[in-house]
């Protein structure tokens, strides 16, 4: 566990820093550092490591940036610019358009790329009006986080979130649709009372024409062609990174450009980055650590459902500033399924990782992109930011968790998680089978009642207190087998068959082995306490409500 809390802070401390002087290690690098020293120092195996690269997550991004190179090369979104901005005839209409546009795209095809292309022709556009192009390099930066926080394809913290939640395509979009709208409207307002003098309602002098660009229009409608089939796709319930992929190869058979060109185009230095972040966070859990800090941070799942949600935001949109949000994304992984997983914490986690990006200048990828694209010609400072950027995160945060209070409240009742409250309502009774010992009630902490859950267990779960327990509750009597896998802490392990006799004890099973515990004939109840429970074979177990 200390070999792992080492490594992780050296990794995080290059995540952090970006670029540590005269050491040339830049963020990928950084996670490729941290993910061979969990190799070399014995945290993880080879395979191990190899295991623990999510090649969902890195297809579903490498479709989306091979689909959107494509459409850069085709000239749609200096298409889109043009249609969008050449309706601009006031500098605060200007602003309103560059808000919606770019966060609109961004939600589509990813924050970071949408950064990347309209950094140039905002200022363009700009020198060519004589007006100062900072409010609206700022609508864009902002703009894009807020949009990109809508989707699934939005921005790479949520492609991770998309991935780890399995939510549907349209249900995250109509969770966070109404944040998204509402943070477009709190950029707006904050960028223009800020910039007051700047954008008023006079019209321009001159009429805005965008730089010359060219249009591929055969490429063009086979782009979108097939960015419809993708988003049809998701909406339908389809794999997002088989269909990333899909749509990916699509345009290499059809889009009749030298794939060389392609490739070239794709982020090869960002799947570096997740690949070695991966390494690094199972070996985070593998070892303990992550069970450890979670059961130290706190159960927030014993709070109200506007304080869990709440709790998760505010922690989110902190580590998210401190080690940018696709790391915290990893990071508070385990801590969401301790919660239970369920799709509400995901959503606030998708929410508070994406518009933390706004508070400083360094908070996102996106806000990079525009400062280091823009400093040719101007020079955004840390401050210059962060006077609109704090208001509009706390704003915009703030708005979201009363957004998804509200929802949870109108489709599930007070509660935000139906399985965490089940779980908390439930007890276990256990009699002895002999005379000597009394009875023992245990609160059921965590009930892993579906296929992932019981996959997941006890991992990265808080450690239980001596009156607790997890329950695995199978419809089925079934023969299995069960393992400590990253669990940090010590457990008895008691199999139950139907009529509610313990038919087998594991007592003591340890962290860090690879120890196998089989029930050995069909059991109706599995139950995990803290080592020492006193649980004997022939006790008679009742579970309660």
């Amino acid at each position: 566990m200390i070999t792992a809390l080492v490594i992780f802070l050296i990794t995080y401390l290059f995540i952090g820093l970006r670029q540590i002087p005269r050491i040339h290690i830049d963020r990928p690098a950084g996670a490729l550092v941290g993910g061979v020293l969990m190799i070399i120092t014995g945290v993880l195996t080879l395979d191990q490591a190899f295991a623990a690269i999510d090649l969902h997550t890195l297809l579903l991004l490498l479709g989306m940036m091979i689909i959107t190179v494509y459409l850069r090369i085709a000239g749609f979104f200096e298409l889109m610019a043009d249609r969008i901005l050449s309706l601009s005839k006031t500098p605060f209409q200007l602003l309103v358009f560059v808000t919606i546009s770019s966060g609109i795209l961004s939600a589509l095809f990813v924050n970071d790329t949408i950064c990347l292309l309209y950094t140039p022709i905002i200022l363009a556009m700009t020198a060519q009006l004589s007006v100062n192009p900072v409010p609206y390099l700022l609508a864009l930066a902002t703009a894009s986080n807020i949009g990109g926080a809508m989707t699934v394809t939005g921005n790479p913290q949520n492609m991770l979130i998309g991935i780890y939640s399995n939510i549907p395509y349209l249900s995250f979009l109509g969770a966070l649709f109404p944040v998204t709208i509402i943070g477009f409207a709190v950029s707006i307002m904050v960028i223009r009372f800020a910039y007051r003098r700047d954008i008023v309602d006079e019209p321009f002098c001159d009429s805005l024409a965008m730089p010359h660009y060219e249009v591929n229009r055969p490429l063009l409608m086979r782009s979108l062609a097939v960015c419809a089939g993708v988003l049809a796709a998701f909406s339908l319930g389809y794999p997002y990174s088989l269909t990333a992929a899909a749509g990916a190869v699509s345009l290499m058979l059809i889009g009749g450009v030298r794939t060389e060109r392609v490739l070239e185009g794709v982020d090869w230095t960002l799947l570096l980055f997740f690949s070695g972040l991966f390494v690094v966070m199972h070996g985070v859990e593998v070892s303990g650590l992550a069970g450890t800090v979670i059961g130290r941070a706190g159960d927030l799942s014993a709070l109200s459902p506007a304080g869990r949600i709440a709790g998760l935001s505010v922690v989110s949109a902190v580590l998210s500033n401190v080690v940018s949000n696709v790391p915290a994304v990893m990071l508070l992984k385990p801590f969401v399924e301790s919660l239970g997983g369920d799709r509400v914490a995901w959503l606030a986690l998708a929410m508070s990782s994406t518009l933390a990006g706004n508070l400083t200048l360094i908070g996102s990828v996106a806000n990079l992109i525009v400062v280091q694209q823009a400093r040719k010609q101007v020079e955004i400072g840390f401050l210059e930011h962060f006077r609109v950027g704090a208001l509009i995160t706390i704003i915009t945060i703030a708005a979201g968790i009363v957004i998804l209070v509200v929802e949870v409240r109108i489709a599930q009742g007070a509660e935000p998680a139906p399985v965490a409250r089940s779980a908390k309502e439930m007890t276990i009774t256990v009699t002895p089978a002999g005379p000597d010992r009394v009875a023992r009630v245990y609160r059921v902490a965590l009930l892993c009642d579906s296929d992932a859950k019981q996959r997941q267990g006890l991992q990265g779960f808080r450690q239980l207190a001596a009156d607790e327990a997890a329950l695995f509750p199978y419809e089925k009597p079934a023969e299995v087998t069960f393992w400590m896998g990253s669990v940090s802490y010590p457990l008895d392990i008691i199999y139950v068959v139907s009529g509610g006799t313990v038919t087998r004890v594991y007592r003591d099973c340890r962290p860090s082995r690879s120890d196998v515990y089989p029930s050995g004939s069909a059991v109706r109840w599995v139950i995990e306490t803290l080592a020492g429970s006193g649980i004997e074979e022939g006790d008679r177990i009742s579970i309660g409500r």
